[in-house]
This record gives structure tokens, sequence and C-alpha cells, in this order.
């Protein structure tokens, strides 16, 4: 009987070892197909309840609740990312395309700030590696959304095939996974809870502080303040400096003017409401979904931004939790610790 046992757990362990073989070697194959087969994950995880009470309570045909579902995401996901992008990219472009501009704004700035501390903030040094650093981000960002329209039709191949075949994944996944069906339910609960953890709670932080952003840089005179609302939004995203790389500068911008009230304003706006936004309401989203270490975070968007652009920002985050979550399960499966 012991023998038995052995022989499949062996054999258990033996099928994710060449699994996971199998996918380094075929990595550099099945890489253009990464970002649309990880974000059909992630919404087949967001919306399997709702294919379930279609299919099982109102006994819809799979197809027909399939297809409902992939018009409900689009609407719901993609057209208010669109609406949002067709708004940034282009000012972004003229942001940086005038280039000079924009470092001349950032240097009154410095000189307004320096007359008020005492000295020099912004070196010359310093001005020429963020104009270098922030040209390169935006080349980089520019180019990675002309994949956009590939990457979805992947996306919405991928998931409706999830949808789909709902019942029939999970099922296949329960037999070739080796873990107990104990372990196997937790491990789908605690995944899906990290799911939505990062697939929602992280975009609707980065709304709660892009909101609060917009309100502040309206009290305080900074012109498109929905715009630079956004802006902050997005870059919160950012690991460490987040929406610093946005009221920081919009601080300095008004320095720069001389509205020296107004700058030293929003610097501590940013520090004491904004920078409050994310520490209250990231709790909030942890207590609701699940609680994610920072450190996974941070560790996620730095791998993620690497690997997979600014989807990673997401997906980062998202497999750094997926493999610590597995690890954690196959230790009490088969170590015992």
């Amino acid at each position: 009987m012991e023998q038995e046992e052995y022989n499949k757990k062996f054999a258990r362990r033996f099928v994710i070892v060449s699994l996971l073989i199998c996918l380094i070697l075929f990595y550099s194959t099945l890489s253009i197909f990464l970002d649309g087969f990880l974000g059909a994950i992630i919404l087949y995880v967001l919306f399997r309840p709702l294919m379930v009470r279609l299919v099982e309570v109102k006994k819809w045909k799979k197809g027909l609740a399939a297809t409902t579902i992939l018009i409900i995401s689009f609407f719901i996901i993609f057209v208010p990312v669109y609406f949002i992008g067709s708004l940034i990219l282009p000012r972004i472009y003229m942001i940086f395309s005038s280039g000079s501009l924009t470092m001349d704004a950032l240097q009154k700035a410095d000189n307004q700030l320096q007359n008020l501390i005492g000295f020099q903030v912004l070196t010359p040094e310093n001005l020429a590696s963020l104009q270098s650093s922030a040209t390169g981000f935006i080349t980089n960002f520019l180019g990675a959304s002309l994949n956009i329209l590939t990457d979805l039709l992947l996306l919405y191949l991928f998931f409706y095939y999830l949808l789909v075949n709902t019942g029939k994944i999970e099922k296949y996944l329960g037999e070739i996974i080796p873990f107990s069906p104990d372990k196997m339910d937790r491990f789908s609960k605690e995944l899906e809870a990290q799911t939505k953890s990062n697939a929602l709670g992280i975009p609707l932080l980065a709304i709660c502080q892009g909101l609060f952003a917009s309100l502040g840089y309206w009290i305080f005179g900074i012109p498109e303040p929905f715009f630079w609302g956004l802006m902050t939004g997005f870059f919160s995203l950012l690991p460490m400096v987040g929406s610093a790389l946005i009221w920081v500068p919009a601080g300095l911008y008004k320095l720069s003017e001389g509205s020296n009230w107004q700058g030293i304003a929003i610097i501590l706006y940013g520090i004491l409401v904004i920078g409050m936004v994310d520490n209250v309401f990231r709790l909030v989203f942890q207590k609701k979904f699940a609680d994610i270490h920072p450190m996974v975070t941070i560790l996620g968007v730095i791998i993620g931004l690497q690997l997979f652009g600014v989807p990673g920002l997401i997906f980062g985050p998202l497999l750094i939790g997926y493999f610590i979550l597995l690890l954690k399960i196959f230790k009490e499966e088969f170590l015992k610790i």
C-alpha cells in the first residue's frame, strides 16, 4: 500500500517536472502567445462565476453564454482602457517630443526651489539622465502599444476556449496537479483571491489615487487636472516612486511660475493625501480580496515590466504570487512541513 502511494506521488512529481521542462524548452516559441494567454486566464477567473450562473442556473448554451461574456468584458474593461489611452498617449508624445521645453520648465522650477531651500536639487547631469530615462520609457511604451491588437485577438480566442470548456478544465487540472482534494480546493480558492487582488485591487487603487490627485490639481491650479490625475493613477502602479513621479513635478511647475505656496501645497498634498489614499485603500482591498506582501508586488512589477512591458504591471505580481502559492501548498502536501 505504501509502495503504491509512493508510486502515485512519484508519477505526479514527474508530470510537474516534465511540464516545467517543456515550458522552458518552448518558451521562445510560446512567448508571442503569453500576453494573450495570461490575460485570458485572468478574465476567466473573474468571469467564471457568471459563466457558471448563465449555463447551470439560466440554462443558456455554452456558446451563447461565452459570447455574451466576451461582449460584456470588452465594454467593461477595454473600452474604458481605450478611452483613457486615447487621452494620455497623444499628450505624452507631445510633452516628450518638445523635450527642450520640458527641461527648461524643470530648470526654472529648480531655480525657484534653490531660492527657497538654499541648494540645487536638479544638477545638469540629473536633468540629462532624467530626459534620457523618460525618452526611453516612452519609446518602449509606445512600441509595446503597437502589439495590442494582436494580443487582444489572442486573448479573446483563449478566453472563449476557456469559457466553453468550463468544468472540463478544472477536472483536467485536478487529475494532473499532484495535490489531494482538500489542498486542490484550497489552491483554487487562494488562486482566485490572488487574481482578484491583482487584477481588480491594483487598478482600483490606481483609480482612487488618480481621483484624489485630480481634485488636488484642480484646487491648486494645475492646468488640465483630469489628465494629470490619470497620469498620477497610471504611475502609481510603479513600485517605490509611483505617483510621486507626477505630483512632485507638478509642485515644481508651480514653483517655476513663482507660485511658491501652491507648489509647496501640492507636494504636501501628495505626501499627506495621495500617500494616505494609497495606504488606506490598499488595506481595504487586501481585506476584501487577498493580503499580498508588498515585496511580492514590487518584485513582480520589476520582473513583469522586463518580460511583458506595460501588461507586466498586472502579470508580474500575479505570476510571482502564483509561484509562491504553488510552492507553499507543494511543501505542505509532500514535505509535511
